[in-house]
């Protein structure tokens, strides 16, 4: 259903959307979608909309993101604006979010459930402009991280879980599923960070320490400004290569892993709220194995 949303006249956007979008990556968000609409009754039609348009709006991220970071590779893979040029890559970017409507319209969803995507769009883009303001910013707190993540990251695995229940009108259903996705969220979040300083660029399939260069400090990095007072002296003076290994050798990693624990184990207590259909169970171990992958 993705790529049949797909019509653009300009034939390199199009390859580009197209590459990206057969790349492959987890499909974790299109995945919890489909998983918790298993407690509604929406037709089937309207499930894969659903997905696919929370899949899309993802990819629209990614898209912008990757212009954003210069960034060269993504998933393992050459990014859209490393293949075809940031212009490519912005108009394919800025396509897909006009795709994720058109997408939603087509299956008569009504206008709440619109407003409701909208309202996430801003969450995400708060999310990303909190991150870009605190930039080199070696005063900031774990509690300005997580409230960042929580609209950078989390917001969609939020909508993600809870968009199935609200379009079916199970609104206190759809309140709990928001609440579980966006502690999902904020934990793989955590994860994804914690992986950068532990995993070689090679198996993550991005550069590691990328974010660190480019003044994006991440819950490793702001447990080691705490733990050790060198740490933003190296920082300021981009020796990354001494703030690698006060992480490695200190409690920051530990910390690290800890907090994705912590957003897990809430996670899994408002799971056990919602009603015992057999999918609970497939989303019970998902959100488990989401804290001890390894890439």
């Amino acid at each position: 259903m993705m790529t049949a949303a797909i019509h653009v006249k300009n034939p390199k956007t199009q390859a580009a959307i197209l590459d990206l979008l057969a790349s492959g990556g987890k499909r974790l968000r299109p995945a919890y979608l489909l998983l918790f609409s298993e407690f509604t009754h929406l037709e089937s039609d309207k499930k894969i909309a659903l997905a696919s348009s929370i899949e899309m709006l993802h990819t629209a991220t990614l898209i912008h993101d990757d212009v954003i970071d210069l960034a060269e590779t993504r998933r393992g893979v050459p990014t859209i604006s490393h293949l075809y040029g940031s212009e490519i890559a912005v108009y394919a970017g800025d396509y897909l979010f006009i795709a994720v409507f058109k997408l939603m319209i087509q299956h008569a969803l009504d206008l709440s459930n619109l407003s409701q995507r909208i309202d996430a769009m801003e969450k995400l883009l708060n999310g990303e402009l909190g991150q870009m303001n605190l930039k080199f910013n070696t005063e900031q707190t774990i509690d300005d991280y997580i409230d960042n993540i929580s609209g950078k990251t989390a917001e969609l695995f939020a909508q993600a879980c809870a968009v199935a229940p609200f379009a079916d009108g199970a609104y206190k259903l759809a309140q709990l599923a928001y609440d579980i996705g966006l502690n999902i969220g904020i934990a793989f979040q955590i994860m994804d960070d914690y992986l950068d300083y532990t995993a070689d660029s090679e198996t993550l399939g991005k550069p590691v320490l990328a974010d660190m260069q480019q003044g994006i400090y991440s819950a490793p990095v702001l447990f080691a400004l705490a733990a050790d007072k060198r740490v933003a002296d190296f920082l300021n003076q981009e020796n990354f290569d001494a703030v690698f290994k006060i992480i490695q050798h200190t409690n920051a990693l530990q910390k690290t892993h800890d907090l994705a624990r912590q957003y897990t184990a809430t996670a899994l207590k408002l799971i056990e709220k919602l009603p015992n259909k057999p999918v609970k169970s497939d989303i019970r171990q998902i959100t488990k194995d989401l804290l001890e992958r390894q890439l």
